[in-house]
């Protein structure tokens, strides 16, 4: 198996994939009945394998067969969290994971990609661990598309992620196999997590297991919990190759929190029908069909907007991939209609980043407009001081700098659902957490 994070790039003035960065072939495998304590030397790839050179991949991705079905032939373990917020916690999740992986003969990998925007805090991320199959060469992309039957295991690590869509239309559950495992990080009853699901986060059928654990009672450093949740329900790697992989990464001293959550973790089956799910029927129903322009036709800003709103409203990601224009429909010399001053880029809402939502009290708030001077998404206006949640992303700039406080910071759940959710972690407390 290939790791090779390729993007499109114009090279020359043509397009072609390139290789950015990645390692090319595999870790040594070791059995995991060999002694834990391994020189670092013995599962270093060799210096020939790594390389930060720019690549050609055309002929090798010329032959490659459809990346989906590739895919679909690994076992995929992907975690959504929020930027800076998990940032290292994911980070130590899949980087165990894949070390676990490889102690125990499997050829794996670990890698990241943000959803789609330039910020960072709060914005959700994807991590992803993939263990190799000796029957497959494949060539694994920076970011695998959520169609398909690919990921073997969802691992959420706030709950609130399972409200929103991603920027580009997904479901937490798109791309999932049908007998996926989820792991959320969570104070909430199981019953209430597959309440979530159905409602939110589902659109196929779902015959897998949930572990909901409270990962922040067994250490303040959530992913390590969080592996001993997933090991107990999901069977590529043991509880004995996660303590093999703590103790050749040289955190032995997180070995309590894992198998105390090992031990902890109840997995429960569950059961969904996509004809009983809402979001399943709306997508059938409600399809949003590709706009007709004809090729060369010059666009003007309805036209490019028209487009533009169709991929927005799309009920999933490979709707809106199919509402988008191929190349040969885009008028020559097109580049981008902006938002006119002033106006809202009705192609990127920006709520699927909140866990948060800013709450106003009419009987508190003095009219100083200082929430919608500060708000660095325009998404308070200036004149009625009324938020717009499909561009608020629950900084809490506002509630900060409102001289009588009135602005209050309520979660997500809490409006949606009229659940409290305790295992939240702000902005604030993640940069304590990282030493700032």
């Amino acid at each position: 198996m290939q790791l090779l994070a390729a993007r499109n790039v114009v090279w020359g003035g043509n397009p072609t994939r390139y290789v950015r960065w990645g390692f090319h072939g595999s870790w040594t495998p070791t059995p995991s009945r060999l002694p834990n304590k391994l020189a670092r030397s013995e599962l270093r790839p060799r210096r020939s394998q790594v390389w930060h050179k720019v690549v050609r991949l055309k002929d090798q991705l010329e032959k490659a067969p459809e990346p989906v079905q590739q895919y679909e032939g690994l076992n995929w373990v992907v975690v959504h969290g929020r930027g800076v917020i998990h940032t290292g916690h994911a980070n130590s999740f899949v980087r165990v994971l894949a070390t676990a992986g490889n102690l125990a003969g499997k050829e794996s990998y670990y890698y990241m990609r943000y959803d789609d925007s330039p910020e960072r805090d709060h914005i959700p991320h994807l991590f992803y661990t993939v263990f190799g199959n000796p029957t497959i060469d494949v060539v694994l992309h920076e970011e695998v598309e959520p169609i398909g039957h690919v990921f073997d295991a969802i691992v959420v690590m706030d709950s609130s992620m399972l409200l929103h869509q991603t920027s580009q239309r997904a479901l937490p559950f798109d791309g999932a196999k049908k007998d996926a495992v989820l792991v959320v990080n969570t104070s909430l009853s199981s019953e209430e997590i597959v309440r979530l699901v159905k409602r939110y986060a589902l659109a196929e059928d779902w015959d897998g297991k949930l572990v909901a654990i409270r990962a922040k009672d067994y250490d303040s450093d959530i992913a390590y919990p969080l592996l001993g949740a997933l090991a107990k329900a999901f069977g590529i790697v043991s509880i004995g190759d996660l303590v093999a992989a703590l103790d050749f990464l040289g955190q032995s001293k997180k070995t309590d929190s894992v198998r105390r959550a090992y031990e902890d973790s109840r997995p429960i089956p569950v059961k969904i029908r996509a004809e009983d799910i809402d979001l399943h029927k709306r997508r059938v129903k409600e399809r949003v069909g590709a706009p007709a322009v004809a090729r060369g036709l010059w666009w003007d800003r309805s036209v490019y907007e028209h487009y533009k709103t169709t991929a927005a409203e799309a009920h999933s990601y490979s709707e809106r991939v199919e509402a988008m224009p191929r190349w040969e429909a885009l008028a020559p010399g097109l580049i981008e209609f902006g938002p006119l001053p002033g106006e809202k880029n009705i192609g990127f809402k920006t709520s699927f980043s909140r866990s948060l939502r800013p709450v106003i009290s009419t009987e508190k708030c003095t009219d100083c407009k200082l929430c919608s001077i500060y708000c660095p998404d325009g998404a308070i206006d200036f004149g009625t001081i009324k938020v717009d949640y499909d561009y608020c992303q629950g900084c809490a700039i506002c509630a900060q700098v409102c001289p009588p406080n009135a602005v209050e910071m309520v979660s997500e759940l809490k409006i949606k659902e009229g659940m409290n959710e305790e295992m939240v972690t702000t902005v604030a407390e993640a940069l304590r957490e990282y030493g700032y």
